[in-house]
């Protein structure tokens, strides 16, 4: 059941962020728990709204512990995400290659990225999952997203900022 709301997920992020035809590190990448403003922990991300250097940060009250903790241990290890994602127009990119063409001139305007494997809570009614993407040229930024489930369609409730630079 797992693989199937997996699957679900990387989809709607794929449209959501128009990341079919860009490139997606082929291996999920770690799980980001600092950032310049605070820890990334449970208790932090359940806040309702804080302000923070003059910006509003909206937390995520309704996150599950469960939810949480199996974000966490899902993405102890990487692994690979071509078995979840099944859109041909993604450009799969090993560690190596993602590197090499990131740091390559002609591909300055093009965006790289990574995504953690999601986790879910155990009605799998709502699932966390982190993305970054980096282009050579303009600012990169990383989101940790709430996504809930509405039927059969997984949607993006909230989303934490873990860096904008």
């Amino acid at each position: 059941m797992r693989s199937q709301h997996e699957t679900e997920i990387f989809a709607t992020l794929i449209e959501s962020y128009s990341i079919a035809g860009e490139y997606l590190l082929e291996d999920s990448n770690s799980v980001m728990t600092k950032t310049s403003l605070n820890d990334i922990t449970w208790e932090n991300l359940r806040i309702k709204e804080t302000e923070m250097y003059g910006m509003r940060i909206l937390g995520f009250p309704d996150l599950k512990k469960e939810t949480f903790d199996n974000w966490i241990s899902i993405n102890s290890q990487p692994s690979l995400l071509t078995s979840w994602i099944n859109n041909p127009k993604v450009n799969f990119l090993s560690r190596a290659e993602f590197h090499n063409l990131s740091s390559q001139y002609e591909h300055r305007w093009s965006m790289f990225y990574t995504l953690t494997r999601p986790g879910f809570s155990d009605d799998f009614s709502q699932a966390l999952i982190q993305l970054t993407a980096y282009c050579p040229i303009t600012p990169q930024y990383g989101n940790l997203l709430y996504m809930e489930r509405t039927g059969n369609k997984w949607e993006t409730k909230l989303s934490y900022g873990l860096f904008n630079q």
